[in-house]
C-alpha cells in the first residue's frame, strides 16, 4: 500500500470539529484550519492524479462540499470529512486507475506550444514587410521608368510640334506665293 495514502488517513484520523470550530453567542460552527484545508489540497491531489473520473473514489470525493467545512454545524463538519476518509480508504482496495497519457498528434501538442505561436507571428508579420517593401520598390522603380518615358515621349511631342509649326509656316508662305503668281 502506498506510505502517502497510509499518511494521508493516518492525517484525516485526527482531524475532528473539536479543533476545527469558533464558538459564539449563536452557537459551535465549523472553523477549518490551514491544517485542514491543506490536508484536503493532497486528498485532492492524490485523488485526481490517481484515479480517472470514472472510480468511486474519484465519484465520491466529488461529492465533497469544501464549502461544509466553515459556517456550518458539527454533524455537516463531519459528514464532508467521513466522505473524504471514505474516498481515500477506498483507494486502499482500488488500485490506481488514472492513465497518463502522452499526446500523440504532434499537430495538436504543437498548437498548444507557444513557441509554435511565437515563430508563426513572427515569420508572417517578417514576410508581410518584405513582401510591402519589395512591392513598393518595385512600384518606385517602375514609376521612375514611366516617368523617363513621358519626359522623353513629352520631348519628342514638343519636337514634333516645332516641326509642324515650321511646316504649317512653310505651306502658307508657299500659298501665298502661289497667290501672288496665279494672280
Amino acid at each position: 500500500m502506498n506510505q502517502t495514502l497510509q499518511n494521508l488517513i493516518a492525517e484525516g484520523n485526527q482531524i475532528t470539529f473539536q479543533n476545527n470550530c469558533n464558538r459564539n453567542s449563536y452557537g459551535t460552527f465549523s472553523s477549518a484550519t490551514d491544517g485542514l484545508l491543506a490536508w484536503v489540497s493532497r486528498v485532492e491531489d492524490y485523488i485526481r492524479h490517481n484515479y480517472n473520473n470514472e472510480s468511486g473514489p474519484y465519484k465520491l470525493f466529488e461529492t465533497f462540499n469544501r464549502k461544509k467545512l466553515t459556517g456550518f454545524e458539527q454533524r455537516d463538519f463531519e459528514e464532508e470529512i467521513k466522505k473524504l476518509l471514505g474516498a481515500l480508504k477506498s483507494c486502499e482496495s482500488i488500485a490506481p486507475n488514472k492513465i497518463v497519457t502522452k499526446e500523440d498528434n504532434v499537430i495538436i501538442s504543437l498548437i498548444k506550444n507557444y513557441l509554435f505561436w511565437t515563430v508563426l507571428v513572427i515569420a508572417v508579420s517578417g514576410s508581410y514587410k518584405l513582401g510591402f517593401d519589395n512591392g513598393n520598390s518595385k512600384f518606385d522603380k517602375e514609376k521612375i521608368e514611366m516617368n523617363k518615358e513621358n519626359e522623353i515621349l513629352k520631348s519628342d511631342k514638343r519636337k514634333l510640334e516645332n516641326r509642324n509649326a515650321q511646316k504649317d509656316s512653310i505651306i502658307i508662305e508657299l500659298k501665298t506665293n502661289l497667290k501672288i503668281i496665279a494672280k
